[in-house]
């Protein structure tokens, strides 16, 4: 009962050292969800607001992946906690949850865009669509971590922001850096993705059962 209280008690630490930035990184990983199912999902016509919302939408995309070079922080984490059980029961599952969570936004943006490409020429590949919305946020992530620079500096500070991307790309590393990031994103994506087909492949299959154990 002792060790319960004491790893509650650490795992509570956990929770409120990264509710701050965890919160909100998850909610910018949902700014572009939520633009992509107001611009997809529905019926529309692609008129000039539509088009405006779509830049905003790739402006904010890579904030959903991002959550994944939120890793660097994990080391600390580790480094800190007191035990192998404040590691394993509050620390990996903490950043598990988070990068899961950011991932499936990013899912149903790839799912939704594909599917308008497909409204348009429908023989695109699903898999070429999510290598552009890849690239796109693997460029987004390496500013955002590198030049520091947020979605809405587009706005803000147009001319700060050109001169900063500029640096940033012209930076000898930036490729390998790009490569790295483009490379860390399709492969969580593609994990996320497998996992959510399987659940919702598990969940369908309960759910049909249902009846007929119910009727038993």
């Amino acid at each position: 009962m002792h060790y319960a209280d004491y790893l509650a008690h650490q795992l509570v630490a956990l929770e409120r050292t990264n509710r701050g930035w965890m919160t909100w990184n998850l909610l910018l990983a949902l700014v572009p969800a939520v633009l992509a199912l107001g611009l997809f999902a529905r019926p529309h016509r692609r008129r000039a607001g539509w088009w405006a919302g779509v830049v905003a939408f790739a402006l904010f995309l890579p904030n959903a992946p991002y959550v994944v070079t939120d890793l660097v922080h994990l080391r600390a984490d580790v480094a800190r906690a007191d035990s192998d059980g404040v590691v394993l029961a509050g620390v990996l599952p903490m950043y598990g949850a988070f990068v899961a969570l950011g991932f499936l936004a990013y899912l149903a943006c790839t799912e939704l865009v594909g599917r308008e490409v497909r409204s348009v020429r429908p023989a695109t590949p699903q898999w070429a669509v999510e290598l552009v919305l890849h690239a796109v946020s693997a460029l987004g992530i390496v500013l955002g971590r590198i030049a520091r620079l947020n979605s809405w500096d587009t706005l803000t500070a147009p001319t700060g922001t050109a001169e900063r991307v500029f640096t940033t790309l012209t930076w000898r590393g930036a490729p390998v850096a790009f490569v790295a990031v483009l490379v860390a994103v399709a492969a969580t994506h593609l994990v996320v993705r497998t996992l959510a087909v399987a659940a919702g492949r598990a969940a369908t299959a309960a759910w049909r059962r249902w009846p007929l154990a119910r009727s038993a």
